[in-house]
């Protein structure tokens, strides 16, 4: 009996490493990743973007995979999806502490554990202090941002 259960296993897991199976679309990939270049990353990331956040007295600097997006906010279908599950957000690099406008997209994130390591996670407040209505994360969003 478990020989036969053994065996389906193995079977429907040789059939699924053939073409049919190669298709992740539906799957998150590693896009946020930590990087030095371009070339450390995904094939469907097209950045490596260098970012520095202020926090506790301190500058934290690190670059991450990603790529451009335009559906500006929180959970943009523009943005792949992280291990969370969730889609990316879509801010500023600037918002940040990148060099430009450009339009990225950001890991979710609900806590630190979420991140990397060289990553923490801030929403609004954390990335803007009190005045969180011009800043430009969603009030209710958080993102991996470079950290302790």
């Amino acid at each position: 009996m478990f020989r036969g259960l053994a065996m389906s296993v193995l079977g429907a897991v040789a059939l699924c490493a053939g073409p049919g199976c190669s298709s992740r679309a539906d799957y998150p990939t590693r896009v946020y990743d930590a990087c030095f270049a371009v070339e450390d990353c995904v094939e469907t990331a097209t950045l490596c973007e260098e970012l520095s956040v202020d926090f506790a007295g301190f500058t934290y600097s690190n670059a991450i995979c990603t790529l451009p997006c335009e559906a500006e906010g929180s959970l943009s279908s523009d943005c792949p999806r992280s291990l969370l599950g969730r889609f990316g957000s879509c801010y500023p690099s600037s918002a940040v502490g990148g060099v430009d406008d450009t339009l990225i997209c950001f890991e979710p994130c609900d806590f630190d554990a979420d991140c990397q390591v060289g990553f923490r996670c801030l929403g609004a407040a954390g990335l803007c202090g009190a005045d969180v209505t011009t800043c430009p994360i969603d009030e209710t969003d958080a993102i991996c941002v470079p950290g302790p």
